[in-house]
């Protein structure tokens, strides 16, 4: 969003917009050094990776649409 509102010519919004990024990165870093979110963030990924090896032996369905057929031809 900073990076909008420098092209937008806007430069209060890009200086609030940099400080809360700012904030945001520094919380995640915080937290991250806890060590309990590292746990939390290792089960996301081996959960994103059970849903993506799933999608890909269901042969990659885009949308509903294909669900659907699918769903009436069995």
């Amino acid at each position: 969003m900073t990076r909008f509102a420098r092209t937008a010519r806007n430069p209060a919004l890009a200086w609030l917009n940099g400080i809360a990024a700012a904030a945001v990165a520094f919380t995640l870093m915080v937290n991250l050094l806890r060590g309990w979110p590292v746990l939390s963030l290792v089960a996301t990924v081996l959960i994103a990776a059970g849903l993506y090896v799933r999608w890909n032996r269901a042969e990659q369905p885009t949308g509903i649409e294909d669900v659907e057929a699918q769903a009436e031809t069995a």
